[in-house]
């Protein structure tokens, strides 16, 4: 393995590492925090403050993964030109390899919408809720919407951690 190579695992790894944990953080630690805060409407500015915040490292690391990625798969020897390889996508590593393309796909598609969509109609909706009042039900089904898509991409970012794994530990089996 060159340098180049090490390195490019390097920042790959960290990155998955930093994303992850930080939604997980977010989820397990700062979500629960902020539901407790007194009054209600401080522990929801903490928690936009806080999402905001790791959003943008956020999109920093996807970004990075994406790039590393590929990298690391052309160090591998599976470059742009293998993917019109006959048969390619039906080796154990196209197939992996596949799954995880189209995982990533659906992350950044759901990251986008929860991020620059949903994310900020809902804090604009809850904004205009006034004080000591509950929000409409309209607004909490779209909370929940949110919340559930915010589960959904950690589930599908850890499947494709997994699916990297396998990439270069083989599939079990």
């Amino acid at each position: 393995m060159t340098i180049w190579q090490f390195l490019v695992v390097v920042v790959h790894v960290f990155s998955a590492v930093m994303w992850i944990g930080g939604a997980i953080f977010l989820a397990l630690v700062m979500v629960p925090v902020a539901r407790g805060m007194e009054p209600p409407a401080m522990g929801l500015l903490f928690l936009r403050k806080a999402a905001l915040r790791f959003r943008g490292i956020a999109w920093v690391l996807i970004g990075l993964l994406v790039v590393s990625g590929l990298a690391a798969l052309e160090g591998r020897g599976i470059g742009f030109d293998r993917f019109t390889e006959d048969g390619f996508w039906s080796t154990e590593v196209g197939t992996v390899l596949l799954v995880k393309f189209v995982l990533v796909g659906l992350l950044l598609v759901i990251s986008g919408d929860h991020d620059f969509i949903l994310g900020p109609k809902i804090a604009e909706l809850m904004r205009l809720v006034p004080r000591g009042e509950r929000p409409p039900a309209s607004t909490v089904a779209a909370r929940r919407r949110l919340i559930v898509l915010a589960r959904l991409n950690l589930s599908i970012a850890i499947t494709v951690a997994v699916l990297g794994l396998m990439l270069v530990r083989g599939v079990p089996g």
